[in-house]
């Protein structure tokens, strides 16, 4: 059986707005994570979460088709949190997983990041430029870390920047759709034969329309198997 929890961004403007500002962030990755420990069950949902605060932590990911999922929608990114002075572009996750071998072997985690994006297409030659442009201008990047006990910091699995990549449905006459960016990842977690690597993985993302305005993004964390 399938077990699957959604949290949504959207409806929480109450608790958003008497969040504290912890500290300005511009929405890259450069900041310096802080210790964490791992949590049994999962956080208030805060999409105005500031510095390296997560905006979720979702319940552990324990059993064999648990899923999580964090919904951030674009009013927070780009209207309500700016709003109150708390305005970090990038929405970061939190997924505590067991910190042991539950079945003496390893398991897989999967992290999937989808965007809402606007997209775009031509119908003929008139139109095809612009149609082309604005999908070269939809944007993401993403980032995968994995929580090290050793040195109490998030280290980095993956990274990954995409843009919309273009395809011709009828290139003699000018139509053609944009294939907009989606992200996937897949992470055994193997230390040692006697330890897991991590007890809980962070996935941190962005993502933009053709004007520069953000997109809602949807980030689902997965224990997809042993």
């Amino acid at each position: 059986m399938k077990i699957a929890a959604y949290h949504l961004g959207l409806g929480l403007i109450t608790f958003s707005m008497v969040t504290g500002c912890v500290a300005a962030d511009d929405g890259s990755f450069d900041e310096e994570d802080t210790a964490e420990s791992a949590e049994e069950l999962g956080g208030n949902p805060d999409p105005c979460a500031m510095g390296t605060d997560p905006n979720f932590t979702s319940a552990q990911l324990t059993s064999v088709g648990a899923s999580e999922n964090y919904v951030r929608a674009y009013q927070w990114i780009d209207g309500i949190c700016p709003d109150i002075g708390q305005d970090r572009a990038t929405t970061i996750v939190d997924f505590p997983v067991p910190g042991y071998y539950q079945h003496q072997t390893p398991e897989t985690y999967r992290f999937d990041v989808q965007p809402t994006f606007w997209g775009s297409s031509s119908s003929s030659w008139s139109d095809a430029s612009q149609a082309m442009s604005d999908c070269a201008n939809t944007k993401m990047a993403t980032r995968v870390q994995r929580w090290d006990a050793a040195t109490s910091q998030f280290v980095q699995l993956t990274y990954k920047e995409q843009a919309g990549a273009w395809l011709w449905d009828n290139p003699l006459t000018g139509r053609g759709h944009c294939s907009t960016p989606a992200f996937v990842y897949f992470h055994e977690n193997y230390g040692t034969a006697q330890q897991v690597a991590t007890s809980k993985y962070r996935v941190r993302t962005w993502a933009t329309q053709p004007d520069g305005s953000h997109a809602t993004v949807w980030i689902t964390g997965t224990h997809t198997g042993l």
